[in-house]
């Protein structure tokens, strides 16, 4: 048997493990290090609510309305070649999607304390300071939303932070 073949059998021994386990979470806190180098594979699971980064500013006593944070990109016919913005802004995406995985798994505790919260609070507040540079304070929630559906419901909001200095 060849070194090939034998990496290949063991590459669906390990494909086979995983299926047959899959019900199982893996955790641990290397492995909890590590995630930011695997997708989330939630995505493939079906459709269905998406998370989505919203966050709004003020500069006195008024917000403004909540902007989301990633509209979809043009297609263009470069970006199959190169395409550095579209893939930052899906990082940045699964960055929301850990941080409502999270959410989920904290069943009431204070989701301030989760690195993915303090990350995306960093992530708001720097596209609050390009969108208004002048604002004094912004706020940030995150909504699950069906996709399609432009309807912007109060029981769809899975955290709305505070209002936080900018």
């Amino acid at each position: 048997m060849s070194f090939t073949l034998g990496l290949f059998l063991a590459y669906f021994a390990v494909l086979a493990t995983a299926l047959v386990a899959r019900g199982r979470s893996v955790s641990g806190p290397w492995l909890f290090l590590l995630r930011s180098f695997f997708p989330n594979w939630r995505f493939y699971h079906a459709l269905g609510r998406a998370p989505r980064l919203e966050y709004r500013w003020s500069s006195g006593e008024d917000w403004s309305g909540w902007v989301r944070m990633h509209p979809r990109a043009p297609f263009r016919l470069a970006n199959l070649l190169h395409n550095p913005e579209v893939n930052l802004a899906l990082t940045e995406q699964n960055l929301v999607d850990h941080l409502a995985a999270d959410i989920a798994e904290c069943e009431g505790d204070d989701p301030s304390a989760l690195v993915s919260y303090r990350l995306v609070e960093r992530l708001a507040r720097e596209k609050v300071g390009s969108a208004a540079p002048g604002a004094a304070r912004f706020q940030f929630r995150i909504r699950s939303e069906r996709p399609g559906d432009l309807r912007d419901d109060e029981e769809d909001v899975v955290l709305l932070s505070p209002g936080l200095p900018a």
